[in-house]
């Protein structure tokens, strides 16, 4: 293990114990049993561990601050309409992963408030913020866009979660979605393919900002300068159906489909096309079972969830509650993997010329 690099996290995870117990082993608090504590020591010396002197500076504002309530306490606020169904979610469990771990390594812990145990009224649950002492607040994931919710940002300091909660003006952390989709298009690109599709659901599309179809339209016009080259995107609804990804597909006639959340497989078994032979297939956004089965970006959701929690921690470091016109995101790049789901195509070099 690189000692420069050692956190308290990775001290903790070789000594099997939480963070927060190691933390307090360091400090030699007198709560920690005289063997724990050498032993978180001593190992720690071993590992030539060194405190971070970011959450080091933070823990002492936070204690000279003092005060009651749960100070180390961060609110992450849900609406998804009273179903947990976000938790059984591979992109929703990644985020929330990410969020756990770095508050974590920043001393904090995650506390969930579902506005349905609210009955969907604010003031409930901002009483109830204010009463365990919880100033920071992350608005995490929701389904519909609640526009009547609103929370104090005198009495808090808020930051979001991707575009969940949109409609609240703060920063932000989320994935780049223009970005991936053209680091997509332009690898798909090398292996030869030169009418790419692309099949997002209405909803994930708007989550992205619409980011999705604009890179995606957006690539196409700089490489294509003739339309009839161009393929326009397949943007279902909860309405839509296989024979409407069939028509799109005998319309468009893709070489390659780059997809999310709609069962595309499925339906090119139902026509007689087999992946990679006919047609090329990568994922936007791999699930679980995708993963090491399909070429596709990892969206690196972990680390989306981990900055949206540095920004509540920053806020709350620097004491910036109140309203804030100006506000930022912060944008995380994914990485494309490959996978048996495509293949190398041969492109005559003339033929690639003139589909420019």
């Amino acid at each position: 293990m690189n000692a420069t690099k050692i956190t308290m996290q990775d001290l903790a995870n070789v000594l099997e114990l939480s963070s927060s117990t190691v933390s307090r082993a360091l400090k030699n608090d007198l709560r920690i049993s005289e063997k724990t504590r050498k032993r978180v020591i001593e190992k720690a010396n071993q590992l030539q561990y060194r405190p971070n002197p970011m959450v080091s500076a933070l823990m002492a504002t936070r204690k000279k601050r003092g005060g009651s309530g749960e100070i180390g306490t961060i609110a992450l606020i849900t609406d998804y309409r009273g179903s947990q169904k976000w938790r059984e979610k591979d992109v929703c469990i990644w985020a929330y992963n990410g969020i756990l771990k770095r508050a974590s390594e920043l001393g904090y812990t995650i506390s969930i408030f579902d506005l349905k145990d609210y009955h969907y009224d604010p003031k409930r649950l901002e009483q109830t913020l204010l009463a365990r002492g919880i100033r920071g607040v992350l608005l995490g994931f929701s389904r519909e866009a609640n526009t009547q919710f609103q929370i104090s940002s005198e009495k808090f300091v808020l930051a979001g979660l991707s575009t969940y909660f949109g409609h609240i003006q703060v920063d932000r952390a989320n994935f780049y979605g223009f970005y991936n989709v053209r680091l997509a298009l332009e690898e798909l690109w090398k292996y030869g393919y030169r009418k790419p599709g692309l099949v997002v659901p209405e909803f994930n599309n708007a989550v992205s900002d619409h980011a999705w179809s604009a890179a995606f339209l957006d690539w196409q016009r700089l490489r294509y300068q003739k339309e009839e080259k161009r393929c326009c995107p397949f943007i279902p609804n909860g309405s839509s159906s296989g024979s409407d990804f069939k028509k799109w597909m005998s319309h468009e006639k893709p070489d390659v489909i780059l997809v999310y959340k709609f069962p595309v497989r499925h339906y090119l078994n139902e026509m007689g096309l087999r992946v990679p032979e006919d047609i090329g297939l990568a994922y936007l956004y791999r699930n679980a079972d995708e993963m090491g089965m399909a070429a596709g970006i990892d969206g690196r959701m972990n680390l989306v969830g981990a900055a949206s929690v540095d920004l509540v921690v920053k806020k709350l470091q620097l004491n910036l509650s109140g309203e804030d016109t100006n506000t930022n995101d912060v944008l995380i790049k994914g990485r494309w993997h490959h996978g048996p789901t495509l293949t190398q195509l041969k492109q005559d070099k003339e033929e690639a010329l003139l589909e420019k």
